[in-house]
């Protein structure tokens, strides 16, 4: 638990954008472990849409306070409010990225790795100093609509484990077992699996979390 107040910023795509989500399953937990949460959630996202804001392609965007009830997502086109800017407005001890699907070119022969490494590197330069974690992707199931393979998930888990630096990187297909997550789609997780997948990243955060929590300056001091 956090004795003191450690402020949390969550950016992310659509698996931070609806109810029984992990919107839902991230505030709820990193609140009840005392911190104070802001959560941003932006459909179709990609890591520079963070940097320079980018209209998506209007399937949902959200924003969560803490453990404030869920409403139904803007369907509106959305750009992400830039990182630089919710920086400036929370103050955040942490940022925690949930990107990689969107940039893993499902359906294609090939991801490119000049574009994803020029996305990333983006964000992680914008974001600074500021401390980081990096959530990747996780498994899902193959559906013509998306066209997501464990392949090309773990080729992207990989990748970014590479590049996200000095983000702390969470690696979303080394937390389940592959062929676990069930999906509604190919991509989106059930809500049993989207609380899977959030618990185990919970878990994989806390030992970051608490570093930041007992370098923090003691009130008064």
């Amino acid at each position: 638990m956090f004795g003191q107040t450690l402020t949390l910023l969550i950016i992310g795509d659509s698996h931070v954008t609806f109810k029984d989500s992990l919107l839902s399953v991230l505030p709820d937990e990193f609140t009840r472990q005392g911190a104070k949460v802001v959560a941003y959630g932006v459909c179709s996202s990609t890591a520079a849409d963070w940097v320079v804001p980018n209209p998506n392609n209007g399937c949902g965007a959200a924003q969560r306070i803490d453990d404030a009830p869920i409403g139904a997502p803007d369907m509106k086109p959305a750009a992400p409010p830039p990182i630089k800017d919710l920086i400036e407005k929370w103050h955040p001890d942490a940022v925690m990225v949930v990107l990689g699907d969107t940039m893993a070119a499902y359906g294609q022969k090939a991801m490119s790795p000049n574009w994803v490494e020029e996305q990333v590197q983006s964000l992680t330069y914008t974001i600074g100093k500021t401390a980081c974690i990096w959530v990747g992707p996780t498994w899902g199931q193959f559906s013509p609509r998306y066209g997501k393979t464990d392949q090309r998930a773990a080729e992207m888990a990989q990748f970014l484990k590479n590049e996200v630096t000095p983000c702390t990187y969470i690696d979303g297909t080394a937390l389940l077992r592959q062929g676990s997550v069930t999906t509604t789609d190919g991509i989106h997780a059930t809500a049993q699996s989207y609380r899977d997948w959030g618990n185990a990243i919970v878990q994989a955060s806390l030992p970051e979390l608490e570093k930041l929590k007992a370098a923090a300056p003691v009130a008064g001091q």
